[in-house]
């Protein structure tokens, strides 16, 4: 005799498939649209965290993810220029001396060997230029790097986008990228009063040239539309309190002082 499953008056229990299968039906209907629904929020998210449309709210006005991501760079490069307690920076182990600014910023992470052409030079000045492309314990100077690692391709020379041949060497160095893809640069004055700041050697020789070129000095991103309107406007934004007097030159870039 076949036993089985029986009810309280002992009559042998019948299951309802039509039930069951109704049943695993509703399931895999629910799942479908649970399924739906999670890449629908995906595609919504993925959409909200591309740079330039998603908007925080602070003390500083309204900004993108973008804006804040790059930023975010430019205070890690500036950190890496002046260092900190714990890690040395970039212009403190190079001596404060203006043959290294650092105007190519390749130069955080490879030694600067390039800053200079010092065949021109006495004996003595190209002993100490190459002198400081490796770390002296006992001066306490010289290059010890990198101070910051990146990836980055040459920054190209497109003038009509800012993209000068100062700010790039002439195309051959290479340079962290901000949140857009477009190479972050350093931009200094291009005149101290009349005279071309091209040669670092000069302000290297005066004082007063070296403290308005480090003053004057600043990190900057092209911003969402990939144009350095500063460089482009640089005629009019020489100078920190330039900026202040005429902020819509700049356009949307993005930009930190060395020492503001």
């Amino acid at each position: 005799m076949a036993s089985g499953k029986r009810t309280s008056e002992g009559k042998p229990m019948q299951i309802n498939f039509n039930r069951c299968r109704l049943g695993a039906a509703l399931t895999l209907l629910e799942l479908v649209v649970v399924v739906a629904i999670v890449a629908f929020m995906a595609g919504l998210v993925t959409y909200s965290l591309s740079p330039n449309s998603l908007l925080f709210t602070g003390a500083g006005g309204n900004k993108t993810a973008g804006r804040i991501a790059t930023e975010a760079t430019l205070g890690r490069i500036k950190s890496a220029i002046y260092g900190s307690m714990e890690n040395p920076g970039y212009w403190r182990d190079m001596n404060q001396d203006m043959w290294f600014f650092p105007r190519y910023l390749e130069w955080l992470s490879r030694p600067p060997s390039d800053a200079a052409d010092v065949w021109s030079a006495s004996p003595e000045a190209a002993a100490y230029f190459y002198a400081m492309q490796a770390y002296s314990p006992t001066r306490r100077v010289g290059w010890r790097g990198p101070y910051l690692q990146f990836q980055g391709g040459p920054i190209p020379v497109i003038p009509a986008r800012g993209y000068t041949s100062r700010l790039s060497g002439g195309g051959v160095y290479r340079s962290p990228i901000d949140a857009w893809g477009n190479p972050i640069v350093m931009q200094w004055p291009s005149d101290y009063f009349g005279v071309n700041i091209v040669d670092f050697g000069d302000p290297r020789g005066n004082a007063d040239m070296a403290v308005y070129v480090m003053q004057n000095s600043r990190l900057v991103s092209a911003g969402p539309d990939g144009i350095l309107q500063t460089e482009l406007n640089i005629a009019s934004l020489q100078t920190y309190a330039h900026f202040q007097a005429n902020p819509g030159l700049a356009g949307d870039d993005v930009v930190v002082w060395l020492q503001h």
